[in-house]
């Protein structure tokens, strides 16, 4: 059982639990050597062997390449029945950060706010898309799969994307029944097990919708159904739609040729500033900070 105080790999002791999956948790963790790390537990009673192995093997070439918007992996230990994967800590992720902006301003993310975090997101997952990792035969690019609002995590002001345990290939065949991925997040191709470049762009637009508008703009998930767009963009601004549109075609060869080509025509679609204004994008930026959650997250535009 993981509890607070337990050594579980020589040097590390574990002080609170950041989150946990289907997979395993995640714990905060004290050493003398790297001060807070976080460490990933993954249970192999629960995922394939295969599963972990690819995991960690992707993890490791990506680790080798340091990509600053790409969390970094500091090592790989076994424990038990355990594969426990040490990584930097972050101080949260982007689902916690619009809980804060509802809690505390009352709305959801600035526009402004949520797309300088997404184009970072999207420069790392561009970086994936065009490459070929060491024993990944026959891949065009690597594809994330799993892109959410809990798997972008905030390092400071800096975003990190997370959790590459769905990672495939594009073009790959990633499962062989049913679908693989989150709702409402998956794109439609995931729902026949497949891959493809423009796979973690529809995640990534799905995130910005959520992260702007919360769920009031989002079908009944027990309604949904493969290759059906989760979101309504009747209820999003206007000059918006049309690019949400393109990003979220059910056909990704006819969403856009990357999620930084994405993320700017979205910038570019705002003919005016929205959201809060440089005074209000200013003054989120105090409360984010002095809440504790997070630091120096709001950047003005």
């Amino acid at each position: 059982i993981l509890e607070p105080g337990l050594e579980p790999i020589p040097g590390y002791t574990l002080s609170q639990p950041l989150g946990n999956g289907a997979f395993g948790d995640v714990w905060e963790a004290v050493t003398r050597t790297h001060g807070e790390v976080a460490l990933k537990f993954l249970d192999c009673r629960k995922r394939s062997s295969a599963m972990v192995a690819s995991e960690v093997r992707i993890l490791r070439s990506l680790a080798a390449l340091d990509h600053p918007h790409i969390i970094k992996l500091l090592g790989v230990h076994t424990w038990g029945r355990y594969v426990i994967l040490c990584m930097e800590r972050a101080d949260s992720n982007l689902e916690d950060l619009r809980l804060l902006y509802r809690s505390r301003a009352g709305t959801e993310v600035s526009r402004t706010h949520a797309l300088d975090l997404l184009a970072q997101a999207a420069q790392a997952l561009d970086f994936i898309a065009n490459l070929k990792l060491s024993g990944m035969t026959g891949s065009r690019g690597m594809q994330h799969c799993d892109i959410k609002p809990t798997n972008l995590l905030l390092c400071g002001s800096t975003l990190k994307v997370a959790d590459f345990g769905l990672c495939a290939g594009a073009g790959w065949q990633t499962h062989t029944g049913g679908w693989r991925g989150t709702l409402p997040f998956a794109a439609p191709e995931l729902f026949n097990g497949a891959a493809t470049q423009g796979t973690d762009q529809y995640a990534l637009a799905i995130t910005y919708c959520w992260l702007v508008m919360g769920e009031k703009v989002f079908f009944p998930l027990e309604n949904h159904r493969p290759g059906e767009r989760p979101v309504d963009l009747t209820q999003m601004r206007t000059e918006e739609c049309p690019v949400l549109a393109r990003a979220l075609h059910p056909y990704p060869s006819s969403r856009y040729a990357s999620c930084q080509a994405f993320i700017e025509a979205l910038r570019q679609s705002r003919t005016r500033p929205l959201g809060t204004g440089r005074a209000n994008v200013r003054r989120s930026s105090g409360l984010i900070r002095r809440s504790g959650i997070l630091r120096a997250l709001q950047r003005t535009p």
